[in-house]
């Protein structure tokens, strides 16, 4: 009894001991890491949920947009060709051919199957479908309901169900008037739903998403996806949805849905009123497909809690075992020893002393964490070398133990002081030690973790030859490197190609895209060029869009290898680009020079595959140059031009010409253009497609362009007031701050009224630092001079501009009008471009008129102006002609 109550106490205090040993830093760092892993798993899964939902969101607005403007796009095309079949069936409806007239227009929209004219007795006359000529229509929705109005509107059918092909279909109508204005029928286009949802292939729902085209009417007029389940949905109403309640105060928006019988699956639905119809473009994606990522990383991340977990807990247990050794060791040791191990212990260098013997005397804990020796090689009179073995075991670079005590032994090495590096292949540890000898024999050393002060040498090495953006090599290293091959290529006869690589209209994705994106697309740039090229190759980013690859060739020198690189990187840049949710697409241009064919030395490479580049932008951008020695010498010719220009700018070599415009109602003279030309003393007269590029790239057409402007000015004083002067204006002139002042001055001293004067500019005004641009124009309009935009219709973001300016005119581009009688979409594009110019006030202006005919049909379609050689050349002012009779014979 008296030996198990005494075990029973043993135990107790063991048990007590344990305990208190746990009470320590470590498991207080434990217990709050355990805590940190576990609200972080929380806090990670959370976030999972809340990105997948904001993504989702993003998605399905991006989504509903991408619908909506397919649809936009697909019925303001199909009205676009019943207007225009219309205008040609109204003109000659006896002599009409629909086929004719048809096969050509829009022949993009795959959409529109038939097209089909009907009588006003509601019987079909003709249609693109052979063998339906005189079925009965009146009574069809689409037929009533313009011949019970008289309104010029676009009718957007309910599915219906075709009688003469027994499937369904959408109908598009227009109305059809007689020339007293009476009605006389309709025209109409129809929409196979069925091929509509086809579109919805396009579009990433998920597994379970769907999308709809819904009328305000609440009527499906067509439905896809793959979590639609009903493929003869459309037609079905479905008018008590919410989004029936948010669309007429919001024309865009999301919600999610109630599931029902209608749907039984609970999406997140984005919707988005169709621009300009009574229709609503609906995507809906699965709350499933939404989570389904999150729930997948949720499982992991609390998968990698428990195991971080148990680590701690193991931790703690060992944490609470070193401890509780430290103690009982601590108990042993005299008074004077602790407060030497204070010492010791709270250097921050680790510090060894070693005997003659070469049997540890003195060490502090920091010098066995360094190197990672186990404390039981950690005792007094320990040897040197198992602590060497155990080191090195442990990772630590240092030199052949049995040299090391070797050298130790050498009475040189023991009476002077010594310095040496070693660093740790595991962790990357670098330490600096100083060893001194101690005048009884042995040493003492000071070992010291400058890790951070070799990394912060480094780092600095790093950022004079990389580049800090994209961690490419920056222009040094890249030149260092082309030097280093080119002493390869004088030993070994090894050769290389340069490939210097612009990025096409970069700064159009800083200004409207801003830097942090430019920044992002450089660095996924360079991520794609690194992987285009060979392991023996080098990229290198040489300053802002520039990027320069420096190909090795071992063998001899192939083309072949070269354009094959070359076209790689082009498609490699190519392909479009996700930044933050956005979708980008940019291009590359590459100048190429080969070692030692173009140059032996670096720059000479960089200059030639500079100028390669030069030529590649200068033939229309995305494509590659190799190095001719006939690039040098356009470029000297460059140079020669630039410096005629600047003499010729000084002694006034300039002088202008002016080609008329005519008001098509009138059949006068409405405004003049002014042409600049050069009288070169030796060239003759020059093209300004000669000169004007080399006047923006050189900032002279600055002076260039405040000479004929002032010019013009004074000419157009002394002509009849009606007529007013057409003055383009180039985008680097709005890079002035003065450029409003130099108008208004140059209207003041010539004494023109601003009303008579025009301004033409072109959309990149308007896309390179956009809103100083537009308030410079606005200050112009302010000033009672019209705005034109030239050239409308050949960039890729016109339309948009109309919005963001009140253009007074604007001038359709002279490739529609060349085409104009022998191509039907090019009509088509014009009678658009007039319809839309007509529904907001705007003048419109068609150049390159050469042919009666071509004169003609602008007029049937609308245009306001035209001008071209057929009503007058461009000539000198002594040979204008501006009286009213003279014009309208030359016009006749």
């Amino acid at each position: 009894m008296v030996f198990s109550v005494r075990m029973l106490s043993m135990y107790g205090q063991k048990s007590h001991h344990r305990l208190y040993s746990l009470l320590q830093p470590v498991t207080y760092l434990g217990v709050a890491m355990a805590a940190v892993v576990v609200m972080g798993a929380i806090y990670l899964a959370r976030k999972d949920r809340t990105d997948d939902f904001d993504t989702a969101l993003r998605q399905g607005a991006n989504l509903a947009q991408v619908f909506e403007g397919f649809v936009s796009r697909t019925i303001k095309s199909a009205d676009n060709t019943l207007r225009y079949v219309r205008i040609a069936y109204e003109h000659n409806p006896d002599n009409f051919n629909i086929n004719d007239w048809s096969r050509d227009i829009d022949s993009q929209n795959d959409l529109v199957e038939q097209i089909t004219i009907i009588g006003a007795n509601g019987k079909i006359i003709t249609s693109t479908r052979p063998g339906i000529a005189g079925t009965f229509t009146g009574d069809r929705e689409h037929f009533l309901a313009h011949a019970n109005s008289s309104a010029d509107e676009l009718f957007i059918s309910k599915p219906l169900l075709l009688r003469t092909q027994n499937r369904w279909a959408i109908v598009l109508s227009r109305r059809i008037s007689a020339r007293d204005g009476s009605f006389a029928g309709s025209i109409s286009a129809i929409v196979n739903p069925h091929a509509l949802a086809k579109h919805y292939g396009t579009l990433d729902l998920g597994k379970d998403g769907i999308a709809s085209l819904v009328g305000f009417d609440g009527v499906i007029r067509a439905r896809g996806g793959q979590g639609h389940k009903d493929p003869e949905s459309f037609g079905r109403s479905i008018a008590s949805a919410k989004v029936f309640e948010l669309y007429k105060d919001a024309p865009t928006g999301h919600y999610w849905n109630t599931p029902g019988t209608v749907d039984p699956t609970k999406r997140l639905v984005s919707y988005r009123v169709v621009e300009g119809f009574p229709l609503i473009a609906i995507v809906g994606i699965s709350e499933a497909d939404i989570y389904r990522q999150a729930g997948q990383n949720a499982l992991i991340y609390y998968g990698i809690a428990a195991g971080i977990l148990l680590v701690i807990a193991t931790a703690i247990w060992f944490g609470a075992a070193r401890e509780r050794k430290f103690r009982t060791i601590a108990s042993s040791l005299t008074e004077t020893n602790a407060r030497f191990e204070t010492a010791l212990a709270n250097m921050p260098h680790g510090l060894c002393m070693f005997d003659s013997e070469q049997r540890l005397i003195v060490r502090n804990e920091l010098y066995g964490k360094m190197y990672s020796i186990p404390p039981d090689l950690m005792k007094q009179g320990t040897h040197l070398q198992p602590i060497l073995d155990a080191s090195i075991a442990a990772g630590h670079h240092l030199m052949d133990p049995t040299d090391y005590v070797g050298e130790l032994r050498d009475a040189k090495s023991q009476a002077n002081a010594a310095q040496f590096v070693t660093y740790n292949r595991l962790t990357g540890k670098i330490y600096a030690v100083d060893r001194r000898p101690l005048p009884e024999g042995g040493w003492i050393a000071i070992h010291q973790d400058v890790t951070a002060q070799k990394r912060s040498e480094a780092e600095i090495t790093h950022l004079a030859h990389y580049d800090g953006l994209t961690s490419l090599a920056n222009r040094v290293c890249f030149l260092k490197h082309v030097g280093l091959s080119a002493e390869k290529n004088s030993k070994t006869g090894a050769q290389f190609a340069i490939h210097l690589l612009d990025l096409d209209r970069f700064k159009e994705v800083n200004d409207t895209l801003g830097h942090v994106t430019g920044d992002k697309l450089l660095k996924a740039v360079a991520l794609r060029l690194t992987f285009a090229v060979g392991g023996n190759d080098l990229v290198a980013r040489l300053g802002g869009d520039e990027f320069a690859v420096l190909q090795n060739l071992d063998d001899d020198i192939s083309h072949g290898s070269v354009t094959e690189l070359a076209e790689r990187l082009l498609a490699t840049i190519r392909e479009p680009f996700e930044i933050d949710g956005q979708q980008i697409t940019i291009e590359t241009s590459d100048g190429i020079a080969l070692m030692p064919e173009h140059g032996l030395e670096a720059e000479r490479l960089l200059k030639n595959a500079d100028l390669a580049l030069y030529k590649a932008k200068s033939e229309g951008r995305n494509t590659f140059r190799v190095f001719e020695a006939s690039l040098e010498r356009e470029a000297q010719n460059r140079r020669a031009t630039e410096t005629d220009l600047r003499a010729a700018i000084a002694h006034g070599e300039f002088e202008l010409h002016y080609q008329p415009i005519m008001d098509l109602a009138s059949g006068q003279t409405a405004a003049v253009e002014a042409l600049v030309r050069w009288k070169h003393p030796e060239r003759g007269l020059v093209a300004p497609d000669e000169f004007i590029p080399i006047a923006e790239d050189t900032g002279l057409i600055a002076q260039l362009g405040e000479w004929v402007l002032r010019k013009a000015c004074e000419d157009a004083a002394t002509w009849p007031e009606h007529i007013k002067i057409a003055v383009n204006l180039s985008p680097v002139q709005f890079r002035r701050r003065d450029l409003v002042d130099t108008i208004s001055d140059a209207l003041e001293k010539s004494g023109l009224a601003s009303e008579r004067l025009e301004l033409e500019i072109t959309e990149s005004v308007l896309l390179q630092e956009d809103e100083n641009n537009l308030t410079i124009l606005h200050q112009l309009r302010a000033l009672g001079i019209s705005i034109v935009l030239d050239d409308f219709g050949t960039g890729y973001s016109s339309f948009s501009y109309l919005q963001r300016f009140p253009f007074d005119k604007i001038k359709i581009d002279r490739s529609f009008v060349a085409n104009l009688t022998t191509r039907p979409d090019c009509a088509a594009i014009v009678c658009a471009i007039t319809g839309l110019a007509k529904s907001l006030d705007i003048r419109t202006t068609a150049e390159g008129v050469e042919t009666q005919e071509q004169l003609e049909l602008l007029r049937a379609a609308g245009c306001t102006q035209v001008q071209g050689f057929l009503l007058g050349f461009p000539c000198p002012e002594s040979m204008l002609v501006i009286d009213e009779t003279s014009r309208k014979e030359a016009a006749a």
